[in-house]
């Protein structure tokens, strides 16, 4: 087996770098003003209180949501019911752009129905990033924020030419057609992916990964700070300057993504590096509040910095779901929608600052108080070394009564096909590639009699020769949970129900 030939599954689709660069768009394009169909100043103040209402239903959508991964996935993230969300949200739009004549109460209403459209596509991308390598999805997602960020640009640009009714069109049509591609990748693997983790027992919350969305939310909230308060300061003939240098700041966030990504090693520690892009970045947003830069300079930083925690967090969420087997729906769920609660209370808080008008002095003093805060969470809320045990693969091995459909999952390493010794302890080096070159066309003839996948013959492979689930995710360069699932298949394809009777049924094969 050419272990290179099978990277090719661990490489995120091009239609889910589509799907989530199209969706970026629509998020960037939808809370600015610069598609408004209405007064400048109007529309910036119904554009913002669309952004918080929206982005609050996403939050609460997303931990409500987590807590159920299993419905989620059945009744919500199914191709047909995200694709009538999606033309709901669609329609929900046009509401949100014409905000600034339609009464607070339908806007609150249509803003917070594209926040919960926008947690569903998010649950649903979390599913395709977690299932590959780390180095694949984070390529794929700095090319899915190049992407967004020159969909948006080409709106921006119909809309400085006085072509608004087809920029209008183009964001009102983004939503639908991100849904369209994520459900044109792979329907039936993917249903049959979601189908077998139907059956798996739902993992119980780790610990750390409570601490993490407590400390996603914390971070996101200080962060929010600046981005609540130094907006009021910017004129409004200066926000077109400020969103062209932010778009170029984004640009740059992706292209640096891709190019680190492709330079680094599979199996470089990108959790712990995102983890410290996430602390920095915070910090960095506060120590210039703290030293009262220009406001314009302020808000093109923090909304740049904004973006980067956001992958960061993303990247970090999806690494652990990859590498501990707890569903995406759960982990991305938990941590990315306290994470958006943090930032809905950090905007809010920052206006309300500058509504007090509170002084110079006194709001130097509360961003040092942020800082003090956001060290400390690092210190003792989330540590490094939390980040690296909660990414580390969940117990494989588990016990006789676990045995039955989880079996597999729990192999014993070196466990023999004779129910003895290890294989590589009862053979020679010699001996065992002649087994192995024998068991490659034995798995490869099975597949055909029992209608295995191309990757399902591969993870047989490696089950016979006694590797666990972490050494096939890690040989395989897929997820812990995709291991999982590929196990429940071929043990319901060969009709068996235990790691012996796997292996007897291989021998039997062979005689």
């Amino acid at each position: 087996m050419n272990l290179d030939t099978s990277f090719r599954g661990g490489r995120v689709p091009s239609l889910g770098i589509v799907g989530a660069g199209l969706w970026i768009a629509w998020i960037t394009l939808i809370y600015s003003t610069d598609l408004s169909l209405g007064e400048s100043g109007a529309s910036q103040q119904s554009t913002a209180s669309a952004f918080v209402y929206s982005t609050l239903a996403l939050g609460v959508t997303l931990m409500v949501l987590s807590f159920v991964p299993d419905w989620t996935r059945r009744h919500l993230l199914a191709p047909r019911p995200l694709a009538i969300s999606s033309c709901i949200a669609a329609a929900m739009t046009l509401v949100v752009l014409n905000g600034s004549s339609v009464p607070a109460l339908p806007i609150a209403a249509c803003a917070a129905a594209t926040g919960c459209m926008t947690a569903l596509v998010a649950l649903r991308l979390a599913i395709v990033f977690s299932e590959v390598e780390s180095r694949s999805m984070l390529m794929g997602m700095g090319a899915a924020l190049l992407l967004g960020v020159l969909v948006y640009s080409f709106a921006t640009m119909l809309v400085l030419c006085g072509l608004v009714i087809p920029a209008a069109v183009i964001l009102v049509l983004l939503i639908p057609l991100a849904v369209f591609t994520l459900n044109l990748e792979d329907p039936a693997a993917a249903l049959a992916e979601e189908s077998a983790s139907f059956d798996q027992a739902t993992p119980s919350l780790s610990a750390t990964l409570v601490r993490l969305a407590v400390f996603a939310a914390m971070s996101l909230f200080l962060l929010s700070l600046t981005r609540g308060y130094y907006p009021s300061l910017i004129e409004p003939s200066a926000f077109a300057v400020s969103r062209c240098i932010v778009a170029l700041g984004l640009v740059l966030v992706g292209l640096l993504v891709i190019v680190a990504a492709w330079a680094s090693p599979r199996d470089a520690a990108f959790g712990t590096l995102c983890y410290w892009l996430l602390i920095t970045a915070v910090l960095v947003v506060l120590v210039l509040a703290l030293v009262n830069v220009d406001a314009t300079v302020m808000g093109d930083v923090s909304s740049v910095l904004f973006g980067v925690t956001c992958i960061c967090l993303w990247a970090l969420l999806c690494r652990m779901s990859f590498r501990s087997g707890v569903d995406a729906v759960r982990v991305v769920g938990l941590g990315f929608g306290a994470a958006c609660l943090g930032t809905t209370a950090g905007v809010g808080v920052g206006a309300l600052i500058y509504d007090m008008g509170m002084p110079e002095g006194l709001l130097s003093f509360v961003m040092a108080a942020a800082i003090i805060l956001c060290v400390a969470g690092s210190l003792f809320l989330l540590r490094r070394d939390d980040i690296v045990r909660l990414m580390e693969p969940a117990d494989s091995r588990s016990s006789s009564a676990e045995e039955g459909l989880d079996a597999g999952i729990g192999i014993a390493e070196g466990e023999s096909r004779n129910g003895g010794a290890p294989i590589e302890a009862a053979t020679g080096a010699d001996a065992l590639d002649g087994y192995q070159a024998s068991l490659q066309r034995l798995c490869a003839i099975m597949g055909i009699d029992y209608g295995l996948s191309s990757r399902e013959v591969d993870v047989l492979e490696l089950l016979v020769l006694g590797k666990d689930a972490k050494a096939i995710a890690d040989a395989l360069f897929i997820s812990f949970n995709t291991v999982r699932s590929h196990i429940r298949r071929i043990y319901g394809k060969l009709d068996v129900h235990s790691r012996q009777e796997l292996l007897d049924l291989v021998r039997e094969q062979a005689e």
